[in-house]
């Protein structure tokens, strides 16, 4: 309950500062005589205080009386945004993506400058593999009408994603372009780094990969996946000693890191210890039937998000892989499903 509660959590924190940064640009409603005792002002603090109420009811689980409360106040404001971002945040929280993504959709229709609602529609097309649709979306985010109030951070993390949907299309030099836009931003952003390391060593530039690996690295030294791919690439270079103490690092942290398996099998068959290197590889072959059976559940949950059993199993199967927040957000969506079933 704790680690849903955190996630929760996380949701509203990010919400509550979209919303109040929103509340006076979406609301176009022209002033008028509502009657004594009743003004302009007090209606928006009541819906106001309505909106954050249901933030509250999906911050402590109670989403279906959360939903009810948000599709009260479109109808007595239908053109007042924040609502909309609201639902499609709760959707999204709970693997119903298409009702997120229309609820997205409609509010870009009242105000289509708003912030962050073109990063959620990206985010859902990128979700989707539609990679195209996603990059549009994301530049529209980067060009809105606010987008000048788009913190750098944001900015960042926008481009990042253009970049990776390009390295998806198999688009290198468009990637490399977005990159080196964004790195302009802020040159130590590590993540930016750290997916140009794994965009040259999947083009074989191993010696230009290997410069960006160790800045990532240095960046963060904690993070497995910079380990990885400055492993990979000593492997790839043929320095097996720093291959293997790196990968072995990754694989000490992260049992279940099918590539670092198979990369460490790989780096100790070449340094002379092939019987250890072996037995490193099979474990890889065994945890690439797990993640085989993982994304077969995926697929069949994306093919019927209503079905409480494929949301179960998909949970189960997170948790088999060490996924704990991923396992979280499935039992969640079973949930919601659940109480869907039973209002």
């Amino acid at each position: 309950m704790r680690r849903q509660l955190t996630i929760y959590i996380t949701y509203i924190l990010f919400l509550s500062i979209s919303i109040i940064t929103h509340s006076c640009q979406s609301d176009s409603v022209p002033k008028k005589n509502t009657g004594p005792g009743v003004t302009l002002d007090n209606r928006r603090s009541i819906f106001m205080l309505d909106l954050i109420r249901a933030e509250e009811m999906f911050a402590t689980g109670k989403i279906q009386k959360a939903l009810r409360l948000i599709d009260e106040l479109m109808s007595k404001k239908p053109q007042w945004a924040d609502p909309y971002l609201l639902k499609g945040n709760i959707y999204t929280a709970v693997g119903q993506h298409k009702q997120a993504r229309e609820a997205y959709e409609k509010l870009v229709k009242i105000d289509p400058g708003y912030l962050s609602v073109w990063f959620k529609l990206g985010n859902n097309a990128y979700r989707e593999k539609q990679y195209r649709q996603a990059i549009n979306f994301y530049n529209k985010e980067l060009a809105g009408e606010y987008s000048y109030s788009l913190q750098s951070k944001d900015k960042q993390i926008t481009m990042l994603q253009i970049g990776r949907c390009y390295m998806h299309l198999g688009k290198v030099d468009s990637a490399l372009i977005t990159y080196s836009k964004c790195m302009t931003i802020d040159n130590t952003y590590s993540e930016v780094i750290g997916d140009i390391a794994r965009l040259h060593i999947d083009n074989g530039n191993y010696i230009t990969a290997l410069d960006f690996a160790k800045k990532a690295v240095a960046l963060d030294e904690n993070n497995i996946d910079y380990q990885y791919s400055l492993g990979t690439v000593y492997l790839k270079i043929n320095r097996y000693r720093q291959a293997v103490a790196y990968l072995q690092a990754v694989v000490n942290r992260r049992p279940l890191y099918e590539g670092a398996y198979y990369n460490l099998g790989q780096a100790l068959i070449r340094s002379g210890n092939s019987n250890v290197g072996i037995q490193y590889i099979s474990k890889a072959d065994s945890i690439q039937t797990l993640y085989s059976s993982l994304e077969n559940i995926k697929l069949a949950v994306d093919k019927n998000p209503n079905n409480q059993r494929e949301w179960l199993a998909l949970a189960k199967a997170y948790e088999s892989t060490g996924m704990k927040t991923e396992a979280d957000q499935a039992r969640l969506a079973a949930q919601f499903i659940s109480a869907f079933k039973n209002k």
